[in-house]
C-alpha cells in the first residue's frame, strides 16, 4: 500500500507561467498527494540518502517526519508559433488510488489560465502511465475532452500498454480510445512540432518515454515528464526510481538530462516536483541541486 492520505487542495490551483524566448509555458496543476514511500532508493550496497539537506532545498517535496514523498502532479501548457500544446493530462476525474483516491484539478487551472478545452491544438504525452493520460477523454460521452486536438504518443509506449494481454484498464479507458476517433498519431522518435518545440526520446521510465525541449531566441526548456521525478535526482541521478520499467536506462537517461540541463543552462520544467516544477541545475560545494524559480 503507497498511500497514506490525500493532501487537501485549494479550490482554484493557480497557474504559473514562464516565457522562453518567444514561447510562454503555463504550469496547470492537477493536485498532490501524500504518499508513504521515499522518493528514491539506496540500493543495496549503495551509501544511504541523506535527506535533509534535499529537504531544506525543497521542503514542499516532502511530508511527515520520515520525509516521504508529497508528489505533485502538473501539465503545463506550451504556446508556440501560434499552437497550444497541453504537456500530460493528469489524473482525471479519480479516484485515482495510487494517490490517494485524488481527484484531478486540471479544469480548475484551466479555468484561471483563460483556457478552455477547445483552445488546445496539440496534446503531447511524455508517456502513457494513468497519472499523465486520465483526462483524455469525457467518460460520460466517451469523446476527447479536447476536440480539436491531435494527440501524440511514442509507438513504443502504445505497442508496450496496448499489446499487454489484457492491456491495462486505464489505458482501454483513456488512450486506446484516442485512436478509435482517429485524433491519436504515433511518434516513431524525436519529432520536431514547432520551429521552436521539439519532443526527445528520454527512455527508461517507459520504453517510449519522450520529454519537450523548448528553443527561442537562445533561451531554452525541457519538460521532462517522468524522467526526473523528484529534486533528488538532480543531486543523485543514479539513484534508482523503483517504478521505471528499465532501471539502468532509466539511470542513464537521468545522468544525461542532468549534465545537459547544468552545461547549457536549460530551464526545467518538471511535473512532479514541488509546484509549479520551473527551476534550473546549480553546483554548490560539489553537488547540484534543483534551484525553484
Amino acid at each position: 500500500e503507497l498511500i497514506e492520505y490525500r493532501l487537501p487542495m485549494p479550490d482554484s490551483p493557480t497557474p504559473h507561467s514562464i516565457r522562453i524566448g518567444n514561447v510562454e509555458i503555463v504550469a496547470l496543476p492537477d493536485g498532490a498527494a501524500d504518499l508513504n514511500v521515499h522518493p528514491a532508493f539506496a540500493a543495496r550496497g549503495e551509501p544511504p540518502i541523506d535527506w535533509n539537506p534535499i529537504r531544506e532545498r525543497n521542503p514542499d517535496g516532502f511530508h511527515g517526519d520520515h520525509n516521504h514523498w508529497r508528489i505533485h502532479n502538473t501539465c503545463y501548457l506550451v504556446r508556440s508559433r501560434g499552437r497550444s500544446i497541453i504537456v500530460d493530462l493528469g489524473v482525471g476525474v479519480g479516484p485515482y488510488p495510487r494517490y490517494g483516491d485524488m481527484n484531478g484539478a486540471l479544469p480548475e487551472a484551466m479555468r484561471n489560465a483563460d483556457l478552455d478545452w477547445q483552445d488546445v491544438d496539440t496534446v503531447f504525452f511524455t508517456h502513457a502511465h494513468p497519472d499523465h493520460v486520465a483526462w483524455s477523454i469525457d467518460e460520460a460521452t466517451g469523446l476527447p475532452r479536447f476536440p480539436r486536438a491531435r494527440h501524440l504518443l511514442h509507438q513504443r509506449d502504445w505497442d508496450n500498454f496496448g499489446g499487454r494481454t489484457p492491456p491495462p484498464r486505464y489505458f482501454e479507458r483513456f488512450v486506446r480510445p484516442l485512436e478509435q476517433h482517429a485524433v491519436l498519431d504515433l511518434l516513431p522518435g524525436e519529432t520536431t512540432i514547432t520551429e521552436e518545440v521539439t519532443a526527445i526520446e528520454t527512455p527508461g521510465h517507459t520504453p517510449g518515454h519522450m520529454s519537450l525541449l523548448i528553443t527561442s531566441n537562445g533561451e531554452r526548456a525541457l519538460i521532462t515528464g517522468d524522467a526526473l521525478t523528484h529534486p533528488v535526482y538532480i543531486t543523485e541521478p543514479w539513484r534508482e526510481f523503483g517504478s521505471d520499467a528499465d532501471i539502468a536506462e532509466g539511470i542513464a537517461t537521468r545522468k544525461s538530462l542532468v549534465d545537459r540541463l547544468e552545461a547549457d543552462n536549460i530551464t526545467l520544467a518538471a511535473g512532479h516536483f514541488p509546484e509549479p516544477g520551473f527551476g534550473h541545475v546549480v553546483s554548490l560545494e560539489g553537488k547540484r541541486w534543483f534551484r525553484a524559480l
